[in-house]
Protein backbone atom coordinates (compact mmCIF):
# COMPACT_ATOMS: atom_id res chain seq x y z
CA UNK A 1 0.00 0.00 0.00
CA UNK A 2 1.05 3.01 -0.97
CA UNK A 3 0.95 6.20 1.09
CA UNK A 4 0.00 9.48 -0.44
CA UNK A 5 -0.84 11.45 2.54
CA UNK A 6 -1.54 11.50 6.05
CA UNK A 7 -5.32 11.60 5.38
CA UNK A 8 -5.04 8.17 3.74
CA UNK A 9 -2.96 7.00 6.95
CA UNK A 10 -6.22 7.87 8.87
CA UNK A 11 -8.57 6.92 7.01
CA UNK A 12 -6.58 3.16 6.88
CA UNK A 13 -6.59 3.10 10.54
CA UNK A 14 -10.04 4.16 11.22
CA UNK A 15 -11.55 1.01 8.38
CA UNK A 16 -9.08 -1.32 10.30
CA UNK A 17 -11.19 -0.41 13.53
CA UNK A 18 -14.54 -0.56 12.49
CA UNK A 19 -14.94 -4.21 13.04
CA UNK A 20 -13.19 -3.98 16.32
CA UNK A 21 -15.48 -0.99 17.78
CA UNK A 22 -18.71 -2.79 16.54
CA UNK A 23 -17.75 -6.19 17.78
CA UNK A 24 -17.04 -4.59 21.30
CA UNK A 25 -20.40 -2.29 21.25
CA UNK A 26 -22.64 -6.05 19.92
CA UNK A 27 -20.46 -7.74 22.85
CA UNK A 28 -21.82 -5.10 25.31
CA UNK A 29 -25.52 -5.31 24.23
CA UNK A 30 -25.19 -8.91 24.37
CA UNK A 31 -23.35 -9.28 27.49
CA UNK A 32 -25.94 -7.00 29.25
CA UNK A 33 -28.48 -9.67 30.18
CA UNK A 34 -31.11 -8.01 32.18
CA UNK A 35 -31.24 -5.46 28.88
CA UNK A 36 -31.84 -8.27 27.24
CA UNK A 37 -34.50 -10.12 29.05
CA UNK A 38 -36.21 -6.98 29.59
CA UNK A 39 -36.46 -6.15 25.27
CA UNK A 40 -37.25 -10.01 25.40
CA UNK A 41 -40.57 -10.33 27.55
CA UNK A 42 -41.95 -6.65 28.34
CA UNK A 43 -43.74 -6.61 25.24
CA UNK A 44 -45.66 -10.30 25.48
CA UNK A 45 -45.90 -9.42 29.43
CA UNK A 46 -47.76 -5.70 28.38
CA UNK A 47 -50.04 -8.02 26.06
CA UNK A 48 -50.75 -10.55 28.94
CA UNK A 49 -51.73 -7.90 31.40
CA UNK A 50 -53.83 -6.01 29.16
CA UNK A 51 -55.76 -9.10 28.32
CA UNK A 52 -56.29 -10.09 31.63
CA UNK A 53 -57.44 -6.23 32.37
CA UNK A 54 -59.58 -6.19 29.81
CA UNK A 55 -61.02 -9.23 30.77
CA UNK A 56 -62.11 -8.35 34.33
CA UNK A 57 -63.63 -5.27 32.56
CA UNK A 58 -66.37 -7.74 31.58
CA UNK A 59 -67.86 -8.13 34.87
CA UNK A 60 -66.76 -5.19 36.80
CA UNK A 61 -66.51 -1.53 35.33
CA UNK A 62 -63.08 -0.16 35.52
CA UNK A 63 -62.29 3.22 34.06
CA UNK A 64 -59.19 3.60 31.32
CA UNK A 65 -56.95 4.79 33.85
CA UNK A 66 -57.48 1.99 36.31
CA UNK A 67 -57.03 -0.94 33.95
CA UNK A 68 -54.14 0.42 32.53
CA UNK A 69 -52.83 1.22 36.23
CA UNK A 70 -53.77 -2.40 37.10
CA UNK A 71 -51.79 -3.55 33.71
CA UNK A 72 -48.74 -1.88 34.96
CA UNK A 73 -48.47 -3.41 38.36
CA UNK A 74 -48.92 -6.57 36.65
CA UNK A 75 -46.04 -6.29 34.15
CA UNK A 76 -44.03 -4.69 37.35
CA UNK A 77 -44.62 -7.90 39.08
CA UNK A 78 -43.85 -10.12 36.52
CA UNK A 79 -40.58 -8.26 35.58
CA UNK A 80 -39.65 -9.08 39.68
CA UNK A 81 -40.17 -12.38 39.53
CA UNK A 82 -38.05 -12.54 36.71
CA UNK A 83 -35.55 -10.48 38.81
CA UNK A 84 -35.34 -7.62 36.77
CA UNK A 85 -36.03 -4.54 39.67
CA UNK A 86 -36.25 -1.30 39.43
CA UNK A 87 -37.67 -1.22 35.54
CA UNK A 88 -38.65 2.59 34.63
CA UNK A 89 -42.52 2.80 35.28
CA UNK A 90 -42.61 4.93 32.10
CA UNK A 91 -40.90 2.20 29.63
CA UNK A 92 -44.08 -0.41 31.17
CA UNK A 93 -46.94 2.33 30.22
CA UNK A 94 -45.48 3.15 27.46
CA UNK A 95 -44.92 -0.45 26.33
CA UNK A 96 -48.41 -1.06 27.38
CA UNK A 97 -50.21 1.97 25.25
CA UNK A 98 -47.98 0.46 22.35
CA UNK A 99 -49.61 -3.35 22.72
CA UNK A 100 -52.78 -1.80 23.94
CA UNK A 101 -53.11 0.09 20.26
CA UNK A 102 -52.20 -2.66 18.76
CA UNK A 103 -55.07 -4.59 20.37
CA UNK A 104 -57.96 -1.79 21.04
CA UNK A 105 -60.09 -3.17 18.05
CA UNK A 106 -60.12 -7.15 19.05
CA UNK A 107 -60.13 -6.62 22.66
CA UNK A 108 -63.47 -5.09 22.52
CA UNK A 109 -64.81 -7.76 19.96
CA UNK A 110 -63.56 -10.34 22.33
CA UNK A 111 -64.26 -8.61 25.99
CA UNK A 112 -67.17 -6.38 25.69
CA UNK A 113 -66.84 -4.04 28.75
CA UNK A 114 -69.66 -3.45 31.51
CA UNK A 115 -71.01 0.31 31.27
CA UNK A 116 -71.37 2.37 34.59
CA UNK A 117 -75.41 2.28 34.36
CA UNK A 118 -74.61 -1.56 33.35
CA UNK A 119 -72.85 -1.93 36.66
CA UNK A 120 -75.18 0.22 38.42
CA UNK A 121 -78.28 -2.03 37.47
CA UNK A 122 -76.55 -4.87 38.52
CA UNK A 123 -75.39 -3.77 42.15
CA UNK A 124 -78.94 -2.62 42.28
CA UNK A 125 -80.25 -6.03 41.46
CA UNK A 126 -77.81 -7.82 44.22
CA UNK A 127 -78.74 -5.25 46.65
CA UNK A 128 -82.81 -6.14 45.80
CA UNK A 129 -82.16 -9.62 45.96
CA UNK A 130 -80.42 -9.49 49.28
Amino acid sequence: MQVNSISDVLIAIALSAIPIVGGWIGKVITGNSKATTLINVLSPLAKAAIVAMQKLGVTQYLEGEVKKSGAVDIVKTALESLGINGTNEDLIKNAIEKEYALLISELNQTYPQITAEQAKVQEAAAQQAS
